[in-house]
């Protein structure tokens, strides 16, 4: 796939972003961070084809910046849902350790000219695992079906997303023109696009703030 191609398969996280802008005003507050998140990335996919065909530069400096601006929205929104509410001095501590962690590789190694692995692979791994551990409790606390479930869709996606993020980087960093690299490199538009498609549905479904579900419901 070329990288206007590419491009566009990135852009389809416009759609789960415009649903999100439209029902914004009725959706509940907990989700704000996860409809930040759909800006950032449709932002951070402008900028970098921007970068790559028309300056003909590299995208790697907004590309990590968006790493971190993502990691730390991200570790919001686990926050916002409960979880790392109730576990406060975990959140802390895993943003404090992320942010020196891309401080360190970026800026004190000065790599941020060039793409920061060890820190795309380590809140990637972060982010499964609070995923898995928010599913688990959407199990044992909600009897309805869970594929109606926002939180359980966007968990998910995020499961499915930063797998195949960890396994790109290594992937890469084994060896970038060996077959199966390629072929991992090529597939991840593909896995992206997927990903984005659960947002939709995720985004539909979640839930509506209860004074307009009541005036909707109850109002003559």
């Amino acid at each position: 796939m070329n990288n206007l191609g590419a491009f566009f398969v990135s852009q389809i996280v416009i759609i789960p972003l415009v649903i999100g802008l439209i029902r914004f005003n009725r959706t509940v507050s907990s989700y704000q961070p996860f409809l930040l998140l759909l800006a950032l990335a449709f932002i951070s996919e402008s900028i970098s084809f921007i970068c790559i065909e028309v300056l003909k530069t590299s995208n790697a400096i907004p590309f990590n910046l968006y790493g971190l601006a993502e990691c730390m929205v991200i570790l919001y929104q686990f926050y916002v849902w409960g979880f790392l509410k109730r576990k406060f001095r975990l959140y802390i501590v895993l943003a404090a350790g992320l942010t020196a962690g891309w401080v360190t590789e970026n800026l004190l190694f000065a790599q941020i000219e060039n793409f920061s692995p060890v820190f795309r692979v380590t809140y990637a791994f972060i982010v499964v695992l609070l995923s898995i551990n928010e599913i688990n409790y959407l199990i044992v606390q909600d009897n309805k079906n869970l594929l109606r479930n926002s939180r359980f869709l966007i968990c998910m996606g995020f499961i499915i997303i930063f797998i195949y993020q960890i396994i790109y980087e290594a992937s890469v960093f084994v060896g970038s023109d060996t077959i199966l690299t390629l072929k991992i490199v090529f597939m991840f538009n593909y896995i992206n696009a997927f990903v984005n498609l659960i947002y939709v549905l995720a985004v539909l479904l979640i839930p509506v703030k209860t004074a307009y579900y009541f005036k909707k419901h109850f109002e003559a």
